[in-house]
């Protein structure tokens, strides 16, 4: 293994240069390529000044030069920070604020509402210099990419700066969701992605894998378990900007990709699809999905067309899965099962079934945030996901909750997890969220918000009622054509509460 995730770039370069690395609807990258476009960026980054430390944002989608943005940055020391297109001004500024970046590259088309993005960014962050691809009249003052890539530092600056870099140097930035307070910046680094990019290969990969990136790149989902795994392994990652479940599918026809890795509610719209029934998708080695449980009618759906499903358990501040579910799994195992924790892993569930991990792959905090990071790593190391399991007998890790999803209700513990998976085992229903509210006589009572077809509230009462005891059925079951979601595709549980107390 290698102790920096930018060192695979000259790696695969001199182990398969003329292999595909990146891949998208108009450029084909190769490693040779790939290693020259990263040193040219590198070069111009320590031209302009940044230095060992220096925050660098990027706004862009997913694409080809924005990863390789990101290898150019980590391989000099900064520190990338990505930032979503979907982010409101507002909320790129509160990112911008907190980690003061020296320099924001935006690598994506100029509309109205980026340049507002833009202009907010900089006049949060004085001295901020913006970098974008085009001129738009409405852009305040800003450099032109083409022009920082001009300057170059020479050959010896620039292994300088490199030689500096460290595996347990921070290589990014990645701000958690926000949805229970203001977002943090969790400091990623380079040989968590590194040796959790090595441990994924070895479950997931053959020699030269081929795997779709549809995932925005401000995500762990995105950046480690796609784009940095695939590139410990020296395979191909082809990219889409953004998600289309038609176009995806045709893309692994096309592509001949190996692998897809998902969140569920992306899985759901693609077997919706005509494509689903007449793409070729025989390249498909393994379907692969994270972030939530997977229905068993949905992977029913997916075990008829390809011959290998799985899942892991991670978190940004884990950096890559620590669990992983056995090749052989059968469907109603991975229904609900996060797989058997990986023994190359220090990861155990402490007395009130919280998931415990230690090693140095993990975040090694959050950025300016002291008190945050000795609550989430204590003394010894231990990393507090907040993730609620229990251990089955066969070694199995089930998902119950989260410590601050749980609620009691007439004083019984009640973990959503647990309600949501006895849902989605009712044929009719796609996806399940469980909330806890308020609730005068009960303390705190669930709502259930649940995406289903030809049923309604009671009958799914009624099936709940089979399955778990009364204290945890929802006090109120809503029948929704869709859920609100996060930019990160997972559904928007504050929002849900906010339906219910509004």
């Amino acid at each position: 293994m290698l102790d920096r995730i930018s060192d695979y770039v000259a790696h695969w370069a001199r182990e398969r240069p003329d292999r595909e690395a990146l891949v998208d609807a108009v450029t084909r990258t190769t490693y040779r390529e790939l290693r020259e476009e990263v040193d040219r960026t590198a070069a111009a980054l320590v031209a302009a000044g940044v230095r060992h430390g220096d925050r660098v944002a990027m706004l862009g989608r997913p694409r080809p030069a924005c990863f390789a943005h990101f290898l150019a940055t980590a391989s000099t020391g900064a520190i990338w920070v990505g930032l979503n297109p979907k982010y409101t001004p507002d909320e790129v500024a509160a990112v911008v604020e907190d980690c003061r970046p020296v320099l924001l590259f935006a690598l994506l088309d100029l509309d109205e509402d980026t340049v507002a993005v833009l202009n907010r960014a900089a006049a949060a962050v004085p001295g901020l210099r913006v970098v974008v691809e085009r001129d738009h009249p409405g852009l305040g003052e800003h450099v032109l990419l083409a022009e920082l890539l001009e300057q170059r530092c020479d050959e010896t600056a620039l292994a300088a700066a490199r030689a500096a870099v460290a595996g347990a140097d921070a290589a990014a930035m990645i701000y958690t969701s926000g949805t229970t307070g203001r977002s943090k910046g969790a400091l990623v680094p380079h040989r968590g992605l590194a040796r959790c990019g090595v441990i994924q290969s070895s479950r997931w990969y053959g020699d030269a894998p081929r795997k779709l990136c549809d995932l925005p790149l401000n995500h762990i989902g995105g950046l480690g378990d796609i784009c940095t795994s695939i590139l410990t392994a020296g395979g191909t990652t082809v990219f889409m900007d953004r998600f289309d479940p038609a176009g995806a599918l045709r893309t692994v026809e096309a592509e001949r990709l190996t692998h897809l890795y998902c969140i569920p509610t992306q899985l759901l719209a693609m077997v919706a699809t005509p494509e689903w029934e007449h793409c070729d998708l025989s390249s498909l080695e393994w379907i692969l999905w994270g972030g939530a449980a997977a229905p068993q009618s949905l992977l029913e759906k997916l075990a008829r067309r390809v011959p290998r499903l799985g899942t892991s358990y991670s978190l940004t501040e884990s950096v890559g899965s620590v669990t992983y579910t056995d090749e052989d799994a059968p469907l109603d195992v991975l229904s609900w099962s996060v797989g058997k924790v990986d023994p190359r892993y220090d990861v155990r569930v402490d007395e009130s079934g919280e998931i415990l991990i230690r090693g140095d792959h993990i975040t090694l905090g959050y950025f300016g945030r002291e008190e945050a990071t000795r609550e989430a790593i204590d003394a010894d190391g231990w990393l507090h996901t907040g993730d609620l399991a229990r251990i089955e007998p066969d070694g199995n890790v089930r998902l119950v909750g989260r410590l601050k999803e749980m609620y009691k209700s007439g004083g019984y513990n009640v973990y959503p997890r647990e309600v949501e998976s006895a849902l989605e085992e009712h044929p009719a229903v796609t996806l399940a969220s469980v909330v806890g509210v308020p609730d005068e006589r009960w303390g705190e009572i669930g709502v259930a918000f649940v995406v289903a077809a030809g049923v309604d509230g009671a009958e799914l009462e009624a099936y709940l009622r089979e399955r778990l005891a009364n204290y945890k059925i929802p006090k109120q079951i809503r029948i929704e054509t869709e859920l609100p979601k996060l930019p990160i595709g997972k559904v928007d549980k504050a929002a849900l509460r906010r339906a219910v107390t509004a």
